[in-house]
């Protein structure tokens, strides 16, 4: 399974310049504090996602990306999680430089720890306000939810900054 997260990931990565032409896209890098929120542990863990977008109108668009969540040790073993995501946004814009904006989609996540993985299809949502610095960058802070399985709810918050084409 990690050779196919990496496969997929060089793959995303590869395919930037030709959706670099595509008007109105972009390419996003965050780092964030992630939860693994379980009964019976709780724990942080720095995350780090990389993400493309494109808006479709003003307020319409979609993003894929990847994130991995960090490592954390609740309970004498070492668990791992990862993510890739496809979602609308909407963005409403407050003013020219400030918007707020809402993800909707799908997320496959890979759990991985104490010597066996599960790979699961779940819902996500999220939520961020974007600053637009000049016309190529810009910057936001966004809390997103990628779903639960065996009573494992994972999220992030994060501090992103993006490059648009």
């Amino acid at each position: 399974m990690k050779n196919s997260l990496i496969a997929a990931l060089l793959g995303c990565v590869l395919a930037a310049p030709l959706f670099a032409h595509a008007e109105d896209s972009y390419v996003s890098v965050s780092v964030g504090n992630s939860k693994y929120d379980h009964p019976d542990f709780d724990k942080n863990a720095t995350g780090v996602g990389i993400a493309y977008g494109q808006s479709i109108t003003d307020m319409v668009g979609y993003e894929v990306g990847y994130v991995h969540f960090g490592q954390v040790k609740p309970i004498d073993t070492k668990l791992n999680a990862q993510s890739f995501y496809l979602a609308g946004v909407g963005t409403y814009p407050l003013s020219e430089a400030v918007s707020v904006y809402g993800k909707l989609g799908a997320t496959v996540n890979h759990y991985s720890g104490n010597g066996s993985s599960e790979t699961k299809f779940l819902p996500m949502i999220g939520a961020g306000l974007g600053y637009k610095f000049t016309k190529e960058w810009s910057a936001g802070l966004e809390y997103v939810y990628f779903g639960e399985y065996d009573h494992l709810k994972m999220s992030m918050w994060s501090a992103n900054l993006r490059y648009h084409f």
